[in-house]
């Protein structure tokens, strides 16, 4: 018993203790935003490469907003080696074209193919076919924010 007791006050020494932390509230309001959803659009693109390059698209202009990789143009092509992708934003552009009415698209869906000789284990394609598949769903802005009900 004696044991025990040494124990337990050892224990209780050792500074065993129950802390409660917690976070402030943020009462702040966002402003409500006046929009409509209309629906699902899909598009796909391609690009055929040879040493690298899409010659297909290489001057094009038309993409949409992914992390970089807009057209095929030369400094495209070298975000699209850091990370973004060319026929993603191609295909997003498509998909928004294809909705005339929306203004935005919300929640989009690629999904990518590669055939061909990527380089090491990237998605870099060197010699062969990369294309994206995009579903999303357009979005039609109205004027901006509105009051808050209070």
């Amino acid at each position: 018993m004696k044991k025990f007791a040494l124990i337990a006050a050892a224990l209780l020494a050792a500074g065993c203790s129950y802390k409660n932390h917690s976070a402030p509230g943020f009462g702040a309001q966002f402003a409500s935003v006046d929009y409509t959803v209309l629906g699902e659009t899909s598009a796909e693109a391609c690009g055929t490469y040879v040493f690298g390059i899409d010659f297909g698209h290489l001057f094009s202009d038309k993409s949409g907003g992914t992390k970089g990789g807009g057209g095929g143009d030369p400094i495209s092509m070298i975000l699209a080696m850091l990370g973004g992708n060319p026929e993603e934003s191609r295909a997003l552009y498509e998909a928004l074209d294809k909705m005339p009415e929306a203004t935005n698209l919300a929640a989009h869906r690629t999904h990518m193919t590669y055939d061909g000789l990527t380089m090491g284990k990237s998605t870099t394609v060197l010699f062969g076919r990369s294309c994206a598949t995009v579903v999303a769903h357009g979005v039609k802005m109205g004027k901006g924010p509105v009051p808050n009900a209070h």
